[in-house]
């Protein structure tokens, strides 16, 4: 009889570590692959036929689609140059330089992804319409009240996160990320 109550509680233990884990890994499928550079992240390897199955199970629970290796790479920003977190309340300045694409975009969405609404109905900035400071340069400011020029609104007290998507880079396809010189991101002032 100690038998089988040693099976069952073996059995019991096993399925609850197989699902555990499994649990652990899909949820946590963002940290396979992550690439950094400054306070902008990406997973390059997160799309095409050699995509590890914890992050493409957590793309299919999340209803996320990235960008395919020969399509672009999309980097994100959930906190600025000193690490500190991106808060809605906050003004932020975001340069940068021509980046290595045919074409790039700067989207604000909150940290679950969504989209903010606001009265401008802008919602993310396009390498073609952004106006450039000097040459090839760029300067493109977040805040929660309306301002001229390339500004995206951010929720007031609300935590938010940028996506910067790089379309046809050369680097999708062979690698070299280290050598692309991202936007900074510098808090101007908070409440």
């Amino acid at each position: 009889m100690r038998l089988i109550g040693d099976i069952i509680l073996f059995a019991v233990v096993a399925i609850g570590l197989g699902i555990g884990s499994a649990y652990f890994a899909v949820n946590h499928a963002d940290r396979f692959g992550l690439f950094q550079i400054g306070p902008w992240h990406a997973w390059p390897d997160a799309a095409g036929p050699d995509v590890n199955p914890y992050s493409r199970a957590d793309q299919a629970r999340r209803g996320s689609l990235k960008l395919a290796s020969g399509e672009g790479i999309a980097f994100v920003a959930t906190t600025d140059d000193k690490g500190t977190p991106l808060d809605g309340a906050c003004h932020y300045r975001v340069e940068g330089s021509e980046l290595p694409s045919r074409i790039w975009t700067l989207t604000l969405t909150t940290r679950s992804g969504e989209l903010i609404d606001n009265p401008s109905n802008r919602y993310s900035l396009h390498s073609q319409d952004v106006a450039r400071v000097s040459g090839s340069r760029f300067d493109i400011v977040t805040g929660p009240e309306i301002m001229g020029g390339n500004w995206l609104q951010s929720p007031a007290n609300v935590p938010f996160k940028l996506v910067l998507r790089l379309y046809e880079t050369p680097h999708t396809s062979g690698g070299g990320y280290s050598e692309i010189e991202l936007p900074s991101i510098a808090a101007t002032g908070c409440p």
